[in-house]
């Protein structure tokens, strides 16, 4: 009877002892040449209160700050730049009431476009967005 304690802590101090094949994760494999990330995020405060106006009005102006953002920093080849955008609704009751927005860029071009590329969409964008809700509280 005492024979089977001893037994099982033998089995566990050898299963946690053997070793281990290393496994790698997708944030340990090596990026490839295409290889983006998330610069920058902001969270930007829309209505209180459903508005499908203003979330159809929504992707013309990203595209719209995309656009002045591309033109001002890669003129006529936004290919240069490796720039995109993405947005996530963050309202608890309301998902649009507050939206986040993330400036992404390819890693190759990230240091040194990623600052002032991403400060002049998050501006214009900015700016878009004040005069859109302005008077829709």
């Amino acid at each position: 009877m005492r024979k089977l304690p001893l037994l099982a802590a033998a089995v566990f101090f050898c299963a946690c002892a053997a070793p281990r094949e290393a496994v790698m994760t997708p944030a340990q494999e090596p990026a490839g040449p295409g290889a983006a990330s998330v610069f920058e995020k902001r969270t930007f405060k829309l209505v209180k209160t459903p508005d499908p106006d203003l979330e159809l009005q929504l992707e013309s102006l990203l595209s719209a700050s995309y656009d002045a953002a591309v033109l001002r920093h890669s003129g006529t080849n936004p290919m240069e730049i490796g720039f995109t955008y993405s947005l996530s609704p963050r309202g608890a009751v309301y998902p649009f009431s507050e939206i986040e927005v993330s400036c992404i860029m390819q890693d190759k071009f990230a240091r040194r476009h990623g600052p002032g590329l991403c400060a002049d969409f998050f501006a214009e964008l900015e700016q878009q967005i004040n005069t859109a809700v302005a008077g829709r509280q």
